[in-house]
């Protein structure tokens, strides 16, 4: 934390850190959040702390449900499928009725605010594939920094991906809206071109390697971790980065998610989608949760937004696998080889592959080849 802070915020930074149970961490973080001085300096520093603190919140709601036997399902929902995504939206969105029409899944629908009260999950059918959508209570005004909003954004922060529904009356006010919360809980929906890592080490100071710019002085990135509390550090920079960059590296708390912007009620609103892309500059899909307009090609923008691909293995002289292995994008043979088996992975030779990653089906390739999606691979072993 900054050095300049007054006697009595050290002194309550020191009573939090020392607390051993939730209730007492709570009682002292709130005391050093309203000792800190509310400068521009702080904010960043303040809007942290603030999210610690419901996520702490969330973490003694959690405690007393278990403790008088459940109390219901929480937020908490197991992962199935091929990637689990989260449905955000402002009340009336119409997330519950999209996930109805593309789902199994049973959820009330009304017009009355706030009717979903907790996560309810179902298995939309892609292709050979599944994935799995979760629909939530609405997104409000200030849910990140309270116990019950912290729970709903911890459900996005696990997720492999959002979906983001907004209504076509005022898609770009929702969507701002919902972007606010998002921040505040440490989620970002764009991802980044820099990245900075810090590792702490026992000696040698402060040493930065850097592929690509640093806007900002080497001697300010020292003060900055100084403050922090670290005095000797291996730290590698990717891309154009500024002291802010080394902030988010210090705290360790934004984290990127895929995401995909649908705009519902595309049959009373035809020109929502045009209208978002000149307020927001962003894309968007037009759908409409109660005619089904836009919903044939929901699956495949959520597949293409994950950034995945689905890989078939299959044994020398055997049939294809019916499942297929789902991986990111750029993944090569040997990769699939450690996922399958240790034993493939460290007596690789070579394998085959059918597919659209090589120049004709069987071809021979090595461990480093990239593969495509819907790619048969065939390992064979020394």
């Amino acid at each position: 934390m900054p050095a300049n802070l007054p006697p009595q915020a050290k002194a309550a930074e020191r009573r939090y850190i020392e607390a051993r149970t939730l209730p007492e961490k709570i009682k002292y973080l709130q005391e050093f959040i309203s000792s800190i001085p509310e400068h521009k300096g702080n904010e960043k520093m303040r809007g942290y702390l603030r999210r610690r603190l419901a996520q702490l919140k969330a973490e003694l709601e959690e405690q007393k449900r278990r403790k008088v036997g459940g109390g219901g399902s929480g937020f908490a929902i197991k992962k199935e499928g091929a990637a689990q995504i989260v449905m955000l939206g402002m009340t009336g969105s119409g997330k519950s009725s999209l996930l109805m029409r593309v789902t199994n899944a049973k959820t009330e629908v009304s017009d009355h605010e706030f009717t979903t009260k907790e996560p309810v999950p179902g298995m939309m059918k892609f292709e050979d594939i599944q994935f799995q959508l979760v629909d939530t209570p609405a997104v409000y005004e200030g849910m990140a920094s309270g116990a019950w909003g912290a729970q709903l954004l911890s459900l996005a922060r696990n997720a492999d991906g959002l979906l983001i529904v907004l209504d076509g009356g005022d898609a770009p006010g929702q969507f701002m809206k919902i972007m606010k919360e998002l921040m505040e809980a440490g989620i970002t929906i764009d991802r980044r071109t820099n990245r900075v890592e810090i590792e702490v080490t026992n000696g040698g100071g402060i040493q930065i390697m850097c592929t690509g710019r640093m806007e900002c002085r080497i001697e300010d990135v020292k003060r900055l971790l100084r403050e922090n509390g670290v005095r000797n550090a291996s730290i590698r920079v990717w891309g154009d980065v500024g002291l802010s960059d080394f902030e988010d590296a210090l705290e360790q708390t934004r984290v990127y998610k895929p995401s995909m912007i649908v705009i519902n009620k595309a049959d009373i609103y035809p020109n929502a989608v045009e209208e978002f892309r000149r307020a927001t500059g962003r894309e968007a899909l037009g759908i409409s949760a109660l005619t089904g307009e836009g919903m044939a090609s929901l699956g495949e923008a959520i597949f293409r937004m994950l950034g995945i691909m689905r890989i078939y293995t299959k044994e020398p002289n055997g049939e294809r696998a019916e499942k297929p292995i789902i991986v990111p994008i750029g993944t090569n043979v040997l990769d699939i080889a450690k996922i399958v088996h240790s034993h493939l992975y460290k007596n690789f030779k070579y394998a085959r592959v059918w597919g659209r990653s090589v120049n004709y089906d069987g071809e021979r390739v090595g461990g480093e080849h990239e593969l495509a999606d819907k790619d048969i691979v065939e390992i064979r072993v020394k």
